[in-house]
């Protein structure tokens, strides 16, 4: 058992640490998390400091926080003019992308090793890895408008990283319950992505309507932000409960984008009504709560997480794939529409996972604790966290060498 000392040690640690990371980041463009989820390693697996399998009972909890506060920033942060612009481009390099990646992984995994993965779990696992993360997107893009100007381009890809976490999720909950329950079909299963999709997006926006109007009549007040993220949590839960196990993170993203862009969804729809929002405040506050979020959740991961070198052999060779799958989808989507220079290197280049892949990882072993289905569920978070590393730092250090050495060419 942990006492209270050493879990203020630990908070304190990783504000600390995680704050020095951003710092160093700036300088190296080293992403912080790695450092974070080296400390976790160091506190749990190598020198166990702290017992991993404490923190592996709170999977759920640290889920459930990490996925709505994420996803509730991705909301925040976009502009929904722009994202009906970038939408057409976005959509189809998801399309190519995750679909490529969820057949090919898939299909490897159990080519290699069928004892361990059967089809429909070696799919599962591509899922987890098909899409991007958008912290891991933003950053390397903000390293990249220090030299080019990506405006554009990168519009599309933090589109495409904020659309793929809930598709990833649903999709990977989807074939969790195809391989729980073989009953249902493949065809039931998109039945129900898209049934979920449609009823989390209109609780989101049902939420984000009202509650908008409600802080619109609040402004000024203290403490405005610790209530929406109250409402927030309620409408995570109220959407897994009436539109399935992983809605709650659609519902989140929507929430979000409602209450940045109340004004121009009314004016949209012909209403003269002013509903006025204190963004810059809720952007503010959120801001902090998401750092100290994603810092312990990265430690989190390091904590629990157990490496063997035919694991790390075998998720260095799927994070190669994964980048050639990208290099080949973007070459293959250049010929239907039209790309400029910038957008086709860009699109090929910055492709990186992070936060929602190691979230996903720890699914099997939510639904399925007593391992009945999932004979070794912990080979899919080891995997995943070789495969964060391979391509966040292919992201940080190589891609953006290629995007200005192509573009300046």
């Amino acid at each position: 058992m942990i006492n209270a000392t050493n879990i203020v040690l630990l908070v304190s640690a990783t504000l600390l640490l995680g704050y020095l990371g951003q710092l160093f980041y700036n300088k190296t463009n080293i992403p912080d998390f790695i450092w974070l989820l080296a400390f976790g390693f160091l506190l749990g697996p190598l020198t166990h400091m702290y017992d991993s399998e404490v923190f592996i009972s709170l999977s759920s909890l640290m889920s459930m926080v990490a996925l709505s506060i994420i996803l509730f920033q991705a909301g925040i942060e976009s502009d929904i003019k722009l994202i009906i612009k970038a939408l057409p481009k976005a959509l189809i390099l998801i399309g190519f992308t995750f679909t490529l990646i969820v057949l090919f992984i898939g299909s490897f995994l159990h080519l290699i090793l069928p004892r361990s993965f059967t089809l429909l779990q070696g799919l599962l696992f591509g899922t987890m890895i098909g899409g991007t993360s958008t912290v891991t997107t933003l950053g390397i893009l903000e390293s990249l408008e220090r030299k080019v100007d990506i405006q554009d381009a990168k519009v599309v890809l933090v589109l495409e990283s904020v659309l793929t976490d809930p598709i990833c999720i649903i999709s990977a909950i989807t074939l969790i319950k195809m391989i729980m329950q073989p009953g249902v079909s493949f065809t039931e299963g998109l039945e129900g992505i898209f049934l979920s999709f449609g009823m989390a997006s209109t609780i989101g926006l049902t939420t984000g309507i009202i509650w908008s109007t409600i802080l619109s009549k609040l402004k000024g007040k203290r403490l405005n932000y610790m209530i929406t993220i109250a409402v927030l949590f309620i409408t995570y839960i109220i959407s897994e409960e009436i539109a399935g196990n992983g809605s709650g993170p659609i519902s989140a993203l929507v929430f979000g984008l409602i209450l940045v862009n109340i004004d121009d969804l009314l004016k949209a729809f012909g209403s003269e009504k002013l509903i006025v929002v204190d963004i810059t405040e809720l952007k503010n506050f959120h801001e902090e709560v998401t750092f100290f979020i994603k810092s312990f959740f990265f430690v989190y991961v390091g904590l629990i997480i157990s490496l063997s070198i035919e694991n790390v052999v075998l998720g260095l060779t799927l994070t190669g794939i994964c980048l050639a799958i990208r290099y080949v989808a973007v070459s293959i989507i250049s010929r239907i529409i039209k790309l400029d220079l910038k957008e086709k290197t860009l699109f090929k280049f910055v492709f990186a996972q992070g936060l929602p892949a190691f979230i996903m990882s720890q699914l099997p072993l939510i639904f399925d604790p007593n391992q009945k289905f999932f004979q070794n569920p912990e080979i899919y978070t080891e995997l995943c966290f070789i495969i964060v590393l391979g391509t966040v730092i292919y992201g940080a250090i190589l891609g953006p060498y290629l995007v200005n050495r192509k573009v300046k060419t």
